[in-house]
């Protein structure tokens, strides 16, 4: 199954209205809402550019996307991934924040505040891009992520992990993240729910 066909049978593509958006589905939707940029150890997490497409589209093709849905060659599928995770911005107020290394300006991955139609709630996602990997990196962006999710009043937030994951897991455990039961997709695949502490809140 290939990334996008994953997203849209675990809810991520909303139905297309055949006259536009009705008003009142998505708050806030036309307002604009500018991405915030966050800034922690080794990495800078703000807006897409298209150095974290490339980068991504460049993930999926290998085995590492397995989780996501992949592998596939299909560059389509890689950029309206992409920009399903920016639009989350647009209808929720949160979204992707793109992981660069700030000390080479090169794109390291995605942390991603993800709340299809399907969630009642946002999940916390993390990756980072082939090369990146093994450096603490995703625990680093994740935390900065958290941190800033409670800052703006989110609750406690969930991540959603597959069991054959094994290095998310081991993540989400160095994390403090507690496991709380599972969740079933749409599709019937069902996956690990863990819980996260409440993030610092961060002056």
């Amino acid at each position: 199954m290939s990334a996008l066909a994953t997203h849209k049978s675990e809810g991520g593509a909303a139905p297309r209205p055949v006259t536009g958006t009705p008003p009142g589905i998505f708050p806030g939707l036309g307002e604009g809402r500018g991405i915030p940029v966050l800034v922690s150890e080794r990495l800078t997490l703000g807006p897409f550019t298209m150095g974290h497409f490339e980068a991504f589209a460049d993930f999926c093709a290998t085995e590492r996307s397995v989780f996501l849905g992949g592998p596939t060659t299909e560059r389509r599928d890689a950029w309206d991934s992409c920009m399903i995770h920016l639009g989350q911005w647009q209808a929720r107020g949160y979204g992707a924040f793109f992981a660069t290394e700030t000390a080479t300006g090169k794109p390291a991955g995605r942390i991603s505040l993800w709340q299809p139609i399907t969630l009642d709630e946002p999940e916390l996602s993390w990756m980072v891009f082939d090369g990146f990997e093994g450096k603490g990196y995703a625990a680093e962006g994740t935390r900065a992520v958290r941190d800033w999710a409670a800052g703006q009043g989110l609750a406690p937030l969930m991540s959603l992990v597959a069991p054959q994951n094994t290095r998310s897991i081991a993540l989400a455990e160095a994390l403090g993240c507690v496991e709380e039961g599972r969740h079933v997709y749409p599709s019937g695949a069902e996956v690990i729910r863990f819980r996260h502490p409440l993030g610092e809140v961060r002056a």
